[in-house]
């Protein structure tokens, strides 16, 4: 019963809402007889097909397996490990301070730290604001870590970028006064693809640990479950396609 309700609530919230509205709009032209109705059923069904989990997992899946995680050996070899910033909500209370990592700059905190303690390396955490209502990335980041027993010469801070072309860009200055240049970038996997692409442009010896991974490999094909559409699912394919096209963006020499 618990599964059957979970169905029908996933067609009573965006996107589902959305789309059986444009249904019964595109039913309502059809018998009405006016012009129009074809594209209330083409951008219904659009919609729905960018929010299955078929699809998402088919978008996510080759910028999520593109970078294998490095092997101990290859991790060892880096002189320094950089955290890129991956969203944060400022001006809200925080044990020791304000403003929270989101959930995915979480989870890549969760894996550069157990990077720093399992190789003692330096750890650079690289990000600004990029809203006002987001805190800076790296301000935050470097109060948990310092706070999760990270010695604070082992923090660097990087607190001015707002993306990630600037992320690669300022890491390099910075580490040129410090003299490294092999660096252990942490990633969100699905970004981890951009992110190789423009700290090797900025002449870094990169290599990449991609973390937050979005879509499991293990995955069967369910027509109860993967016949609703989701909001999550949506979300993850507008990630990927914005992946996508920032990479396209750098190849042509426009990013």
């Amino acid at each position: 019963m618990l599964e059957i309700l979970k169905f029908f609530y996933q067609w009573v919230l965006p996107p589902g809402l959305i789309i059986g509205l444009l249904v019964l709009a595109g039913l309502y032209t059809l018998i009405r007889r006016r012009k129009g109705w074809g594209l209330f059923f083409g951008i219904a069904l659009l919609l729905w097909l960018l929010s299955l989990r078929a699809v998402a997992n088919v978008v996510c899946w080759p910028l999520e397996t593109a970078i294998a995680q490095p092997s101990p050996e290859q991790v060892a070899a880096c002189d320094l490990i950089v955290m890129t910033g991956a969203g944060s909500v400022g001006g809200v209370p925080d044990l020791g301070g304000t403003g929270q990592p989101g959930p995915v700059m979480g989870k890549s905190m969760l894996t550069a730290y157990r990077l720093q303690k399992m190789t003692g390396k330096p750890l650079l955490v690289s990000g600004g604001q990029v809203r006002s209502e987001n805190g800076r990335e790296a301000d935050i980041a470097l109060r948990i870590f310092a706070q999760m027993g990270v010695p604070k010469d082992k923090l660097l801070s990087e607190n001015q970028s707002r993306n990630t072309a600037q992320n690669a860009s300022y890491t390099r200055e910075l580490l040129q006064t410090m003299g490294c240049s092999r660096v252990l970038v942490v990633s969100p996997a699905l970004h981890a693809p951009r992110v190789q692409v423009l700290f090797a442009r900025e002449g870094l010896d990169v290599t990449m640990f991609p973390s937050h991974y979005r879509r499991s490999e293990d995955w069967n094909f369910n027509l109860f479950y993967d016949a609703m559409p989701t909001a999550e699912n949506l979300s993850d394919v507008a990630d990927a396609l914005r992946e996508y096209l920032a990479l396209l963006a750098i190849r042509l020499g426009v990013y």
